[in-house]
């Protein structure tokens, strides 16, 4: 145990993530960026954050590429002494995450306590594997055609890690927070006096209308911010509702965190997401495992899944992202190449400022470069029309008439 570290230094790292292209410290978390994520976990297991390594005393370091919460702050002080790197050796763990992570070793991360007077170098400290309690769970069952995209176990807690090397891992260490919110909660309330847990239980006993009706108990879990707007006919369970949001007719917000000033139009459903500040999910627009930037905008396409919207990106209607594939792992770009991505299902990644224009089909792993500009084919689209007899046939925007079913000439 390390009961004199009080303080913690986060390292400076070059990295970016493409296709946006930022710093890996602003990547978008939750309503929120990495950055500010880091700092709470640093709070929340009782260190001071200073901007660089003490001289004369212990300190705890994780790099601007770490992911971590506090419950891992806390198990690395309980079972470490410094000198003492961070690792995880749970094989579920491994298999969940490992894919695309830069690692010097598997379950190897950027984060350690370090003797003082030691520089940052996370390689000169000796590996300690950490417990981190994970429960595990077995996803539902799918339908059979789907199936193989889901793993047969995943590894769950309040204390969990994770480097940023790819957007992909924007995807995943949302799901990673949201699902260690839930955990810590749980915790929480599991180490509390009985008087205290009665309490809580009556709390939201009473903010489900004293109803044992599960979808009420779940409604009565919202945590909801200031001058939100929600419609009496939309459902709103174990969401995180920001200030200023607005959710329209007949929409579902589920498990979700929704930003500061979003909007949520009538019957879009948002399921396991985080929307930024500002983001608008238009009508009928369907958003599930995805991650949206500030002021991202999609209207109903044809349902998006474990994608990832950049800050004031545009995806129109009639857009489509593919996001299973049936056959072999998706294939993403990293460093150049491209390479396995561990995953069958996968959506895709559009930049900052990007316009994805109608009728356009996105591959499973495609990056959408910030400031890009795609429209779809317009082959199909009518743009003149020629005299005759119908019925008309549309070829290269010219509508012809049919004529033994062949186009006529013109």
């Amino acid at each position: 145990m390390s009961p004199s570290i009080t303080v913690a230094v986060i390292t400076p790292c070059e990295q970016v993530i493409a296709p946006f292209n930022d710093p890996v410290s602003e990547v978008a978390v939750l309503d929120r960026t990495l950055r500010h994520l880091q700092e709470e976990a640093v709070a929340g297991a009782g260190l001071t954050l200073v901007d660089a390594p003490p001289t004369d005393a212990p300190y705890l370091a994780f790099s601007a590429r770490t992911f971590v919460t506090e419950g891992v702050l806390e198990r690395l002080l309980q079972q470490a002494p410094a000198p003492a790197r961070a690792q995880v050796e749970d094989p579920v763990w491994l298999e969940n995450t490992g894919p695309l992570q830069q690692l010097d070793a598997p379950g190897l991360y950027e984060l350690g306590l370090f003797p003082s007077g030691a520089p940052p170098d996370y390689r000169q400290l000796p590996a300690v594997a950490l417990d981190l309690e994970f429960s595990y769970e077995s996803p539902p069952a799918e339908h059979p055609a789907i199936a193989h995209a889901a793993p047969d176990k995943v590894a769950a807690g309040d204390a969990v890690i994770h480097q940023v090397d790819h957007w992909t891992h924007i995807l995943r260490i949302n799901w990673l927070a949201m699902a260690a919110t839930i955990a810590r909660e749980k915790r929480r309330f599991e180490g509390r006096f009985i008087l205290m847990k009665i309490a809580l239980i009556l709390l939201v006993w009473s903010r489900a209308r004293f109803s044992l009706n599960p979808f009420k108990i779940a409604a009565a879990l919202n945590q909801i911010g200031e001058n939100v707007t929600i419609h009496p006919t939309a459902v709103v369970e174990g969401a995180v509702i920001g200030d200023d949001v607005i959710i329209g007719p007949f929409a579902v917000v589920r498990g979700s965190v929704i930003g500061k000033g979003a909007k949520i139009e009538e019957y879009s459903v948002v399921n396991m997401s985080a929307v930024g500040p500002g983001a608008r999910i238009g009508r009928r627009g369907t958003c599930n495992l995805c991650v949206l930037y500030p002021g991202a905008f999609f209207g109903a396409g044809n349902g998006y899944q474990a994608c990832v919207f950049g800050r004031d990106s545009f995806a129109a209607w009639t857009t489509t992202v593919f996001d299973l594939s049936f056959d072999k792992h998706v294939k993403v770009m990293m460093n150049g190449e491209r390479v396995d991505s561990g995953t069958f299902f996968l959506g895709a990644a559009i930049g900052h400022r990007a316009k994805i224009g109608g009728l356009v089909t996105l591959g499973y792993g495609a990056e959408v470069p910030n400031d890009a500009f795609v429209v779809g084919s317009s082959v199909s689209v009518l743009r003149r029309w020629e005299e005759g007899p119908g019925p008309h046939r549309v070829v290269d925007g010219v509508a012809r008439p049919v004529v033994r079913g062949k186009t006529g000439a013109g």
